[in-house]
């Protein structure tokens, strides 16, 4: 099972984006969970959402502490304000758009950083980019 934690900010489609992978990955016959993790309902505050993909049924219920594999970040701002990387599992792999493995810091040391800009330049919708890119990097 691999789970990929997305982080964005309540107005941003984050969790339009993982519901629409979770539909495209189930009809390529992956077992998907998807769930949304927010804390106020006002534009800008940040908010997050998991999908767990597995070729076996998924029988983790958690919501409440995830541990991803991947963490994607879809707003470059919020490295300054919560740790995008809480609970990532050692060895994990960050991705983001328009910022490089210093805004990591000392937590860069032990996680994969894939700048994703040279990804989005095509101009096709989210989730097509990102599952393409998941592929690339051999994260799905």
């Amino acid at each position: 099972m691999v789970e990929v934690r997305f982080h964005g900010r309540f107005g941003q489609p984050v969790g339009k984006i993982t519901r629409a992978m979770g539909k495209k990955l189930m009809a390529e016959g992956k077992h998907i969970q998807v769930f949304d993790g927010f804390a106020a309902f006002r534009p800008g505050a940040p908010m997050n959402s998991t999908i767990r993909v597995s070729e076996d049924v998924i029988v983790e219920r958690s919501a409440n502490e995830t541990t991803p594999d991947v963490v994607v970040v879809l707003d470059n701002s919020l490295f300054g304000v919560t740790d995008v990387t809480k609970g990532l599992k050692p060895n994990g792999v960050v991705l983001a758009l328009g910022v490089n493995s210093d805004v990591l810091g000392p937590k860069a040391q032990n996680v994969k950083f894939i700048q994703l800009d040279s990804e989005f330049d095509r101009g096709g919708e989210p989730e097509e980019e990102l599952l393409k890119a998941f592929k690339k990097y051999n994260i799905l």
